[in-house]
């Protein structure tokens, strides 16, 4: 009996938060059964070996004390090393606060499956025993955990929590590894997006879902728009920049040359109308009789009207002044009277 509470004891206390010992623990768990049925049977045989059975069931239960005060030492103490880390300190200001997780492995185990299973996540039996077991030491599976324990409507919503590359890298492949170490599994994703981005040809693509949907094909990911342009940016963000496909915009490089090419179309424009507006003006009908105007010396002009006004007493007025020559007082005369030269000269006469 004090063997069974010993292993419960064990078990709970210090298996059952300790990734390797729960593992271990689970697997020898029938051993520790069989091995109290073996010595129930044998200390039926003889009463020398019930007191040593009695002797260990005694020290178990002894020491019983003596293991939880050191299991509470132990979490103190790891609790402490993993605050004074620098990763896990970088992390808690950007967050401004703690996460609050339980510390059981098969709680954190379950809370993984039931997110794997719910999205239709790829992740193996392996891969989830790697990242509970990195959950203890790195806080940024830690997160990744709390994070699969929230309710979604969406993947997406998922992914915008925190670490969009990984969550993409996990959502999107059928195959994936995964790395105790962090900032190694940040590499595996940078050298796999890569080579899935090296490979896209924009000239065979028209349009980003033409991209998408080669990739999906060729490598049997499921990747969607949001996904993609995740791992498009997390490339950025590593020097590693990729044309997509889509408008050639290096033709117009400035607002400057925006400027030149639309001064240039209208001066081109302007041309071109001055030149039509030209050739339709030019155009002149054969039945239209072309009109000269006379050149009329302005001054004759004024004679003219002057004279057209003039009485009899003005004519001999003008006669006697001697202020205009006989040529001039003739053309006044024709203008009175309406006569031809002849008939005028023929008065005269």
């Amino acid at each position: 009996m004090g063997l069974i509470i010993f292993v419960i004891i064990f078990y709970n206390l210090i298996a059952k938060t300790n990734p390797k010992l729960q593992e271990k623990t689970k697997n020898r768990l029938p051993f520790f059964i069989t091995l109290f049925i073996v010595l129930q049977i044998l200390s039926f045989l003889g009463g020398h070996l019930a007191s040593i059975l009695g002797t260990i069931l005694g020290l178990g239960i002894v020491m019983s004390p003596f293991i939880f005060i050191g299991w509470v030492i132990k979490k103190i103490t790891g609790s402490n090393n993993k605050k004074k880390s620098e990763e896990y300190q970088e992390l808690k200001k950007e967050n401004m606060g703690d996460i609050k997780l339980t510390e059981s492995v098969p709680k954190r185990k379950k809370i993984v499956q039931k997110f794997n299973d719910k999205y239709s996540l790829n992740l193996t039996e392996a891969q989830i025993d790697r990242i509970v077991e990195a959950s203890y030491s790195s806080y940024h599976w830690q997160r990744e955990i709390y994070d699969m324990d929230k309710d979604y409507k969406f993947a997406s919503q998922w992914m915008e929590q925190a670490n969009s590359w990984l969550r993409a890298y996990i959502y999107a492949f059928p195959i994936m590894d995964i790395s105790t170490d962090f900032r190694r599994q940040e590499q595996i994703v940078e050298d796999t997006f890569y080579a899935i981005f090296n490979d896209i040809d924009p000239k065979s693509c028209f349009s980003v879902e033409d991209c998408i949907e080669k990739i999906n094909q060729k490598y049997m990911t499921r990747f969607d728009e949001k996904t993609f342009m995740d791992a498009y940016r997390f490339l950025q963000k590593h020097h590693h920049n990729f044309k997509l496909p889509g408008a050639d915009r290096s033709m117009i490089k400035n607002q400057s040359e925006i400027d030149a090419l639309a001064e240039k179309y209208q001066s081109f424009r302007s041309k071109k109308m001055k030149k039509a507006v030209d050739e339709e003006y030019s155009k002149v009908d054969d039945d239209i009789p072309v009109v000269v105007p006379e050149i009329v010396n302005p001054e004759l002009a004024e004679a003219e009207d002057a004279a057209s006004a003039a009485m009899p007493e003005d004519i001999e007025s003008m006669i006697k002044g001697g202020n205009y020559s006989d040529e001039e007082i003739l053309e006044y005369l024709k203008k009175m009277y309406g006569a031809d030269d002849s008939s005028c000269e023929g008065e005269m006469m």
